[in-house]
């Protein structure tokens, strides 16, 4: 039936948690409300249907999505929202016992290509109050849906929630990598690579529309091109040659690397490339060689040596991120010290830290040797206490130094924005002063101090602004 005129759009608010690959999968749901009756919000309270888009990786992360779950479930019981639905990586892992434990929630969204979202949200509105939930069956099943399985091989059409000037590009979808601590293949399944010219065609879209930075994730980004039959003649470093082409973009950056598929070429192509930002997330999970073998990453210590050493002698100035996982199944004192050892010669510019997760379905699930949970946060302790100083000295050096400055934010005669060593979101920020200064604008600014993680200047001139 058609809608009338007069009646008012379904308001709907989308609570994003997790990595950005879990935004991208919200921009795609968002993006198959487009051209409907639907008008997108920012507060949950008083919209006709929530989306709580989960992240189902670790305990934290798990915790965090039913501490969300909760809270909304709290505002339809007040008459504040009509309706909730859960998405994403926990239903994916999880959606039977959710559904057991979660009975007020009105449907339960696998990760697809969310094709159903826009009838199902229409059902929920439309709903008498009081008569139950729209999406469960005669036998009290509740709905899984959310359309068909997601394909690697089209366009993502999604409607952005980042900032106007900056977006993530999917490389590719699933993880043929069988760390023993991960549950990401049991979630997203095997790697799937989208082809070539379907990414091109995103990315011209999106610079299209006033994108200056581009961001690639997949879970594996430097797997790129492996399953895509062409003998390795089509890889991550073809693809970043590619995206360098497009008239617009000005930063193309690097998440997700891991350090076991890194070729030469690629290295190569990050040094010669002006687009590509001289940034890499390389996540390394550890130190010591026996809990690398431990966790299945195939890269010793020896390896990450090389290859850091490999990036910073090829691409000067490089800012290195990694990962790192304290607490795992026979991590001694030994093997610890070992971790903060390597840390500590190799000195990355940005590093995220935390504690074992104990996953179901996965190898790591049945090691022993477990160290406590106090010994594990210690540990986590000292190697962000490591990396702290690390930033303050890195920081230190760049004072009375100039750099470009992607601005994010501006008001008046200040504004917070990010150089080419900083991921929007994980990472660090420039507080920038100077007039004329403009969201999605590159300038040239003269850095005058550090705060904590974070850097001040001044902008050199207007005349460096650049679009």
């Amino acid at each position: 039936m058609r809608r009338r005129v007069s009646d008012p759009a379904i308001r709907v608010s989308v609570v994003s948690l997790g990595c950005p690959r879990n935004l991208v999968d919200s921009e795609v749901l968002v993006g198959k409300l487009a051209g409907g009756p639907f008008a997108l919000q920012a507060s949950a309270r008083g919209a006709d249907v929530v989306v709580i888009n989960t992240c189902g990786f670790i305990d934290a992360a798990r915790a965090e999505s039913i501490d969300v779950i909760c809270e909304m479930l709290a505002l339809k019981a007040q008459g504040d929202v009509k309706g909730v639905v859960v998405a994403g990586c926990m239903v994916a892992r999880y959606g039977r016992a959710l559904a057991r434990e979660l009975p007020d929630v009105d449907a339960f969204l696998d990760i697809s290509d969310y094709g159903d979202a826009p009838g199902l949200f229409r059902t929920i509105r439309a709903r008498v109050p009081g008569e139950g939930s729209p999406a469960r069956a005669a036998a009290g099943t509740p709905f899984f849906g959310g359309g068909r399985p997601r394909d690697a091989r089209t366009d993502l059409t999604r409607a952005r929630l980042t900032l106007p000037h900056t977006a993530y590009l999917r490389v590719s979808e699933g993880c043929d990598r069988r760390c023993s601590f991960c549950a990401i293949p049991q979630i997203r399944g095997r790697q799937r690579s989208r082809p070539l010219p379907v990414l091109v065609a995103e990315a011209e879209n999106l610079a299209a529309s006033g994108v200056k930075e581009l961001c690639l994730v997949a879970e594996e980004t430097t797997a790129y091109g492996r399953d895509l039959g062409t003998g390795g003649r089509l890889g991550l470093a073809q693809l970043l040659s590619a995206l360098g082409g497009i008239d617009g973009l000005r930063w193309i950056r690097l998440l997700y690397a891991h350090p076991g598929s890194f070729r030469p070429e690629l290295v190569a192509e990050i040094r010669d490339n002006d687009k590509v930002v001289k940034y890499v997330d390389m996540p390394i999970q550890h130190g010591d060689d026996e809990i690398l073998k431990r966790m299945k990453r195939g890269t010793p210590a020896a390896m990450i040596r090389r290859l850091v050493a490999d990036l910073r002698r090829e691409v000067p100035g490089i800012t290195l991120r990694t990962t790192v996982l304290v607490g795992f199944p026979g991590e001694t004192e030994r093997r610890f010290e070992n971790l903060l050892a390597l840390l500590e010669e190799m000195r990355f510019e940005r590093l995220g830290c935390f504690t074992f997760s104990r996953e179901e379905d996965t190898a790591a699930h049945a090691l022993r040797q477990r160290p406590a949970a106090r010994v594990a946060a210690r540990r986590r302790g000292r190697v962000l206490a490591l990396e702290r100083r690390v930033i303050a000295e890195r920081n230190a050096a760049l004072v009375g130094r100039t750099i470009p400055v992607l601005i994010d934010r501006a008001a008046g005669g200040e504004a917070i924005g990010r150089g080419e060593g900083d991921a929007p979101d994980i990472d660090c920020s420039v507080r920038v002063r100077g007039a004329g200064l403009k969201a999605g604008t590159i300038v040239q600014v003269r850095v005058t101090g550090a705060r904590g993680y974070d850097l001040e200047g001044k902008v050199q001139s207007s005349a460096g602004a650049r679009r």
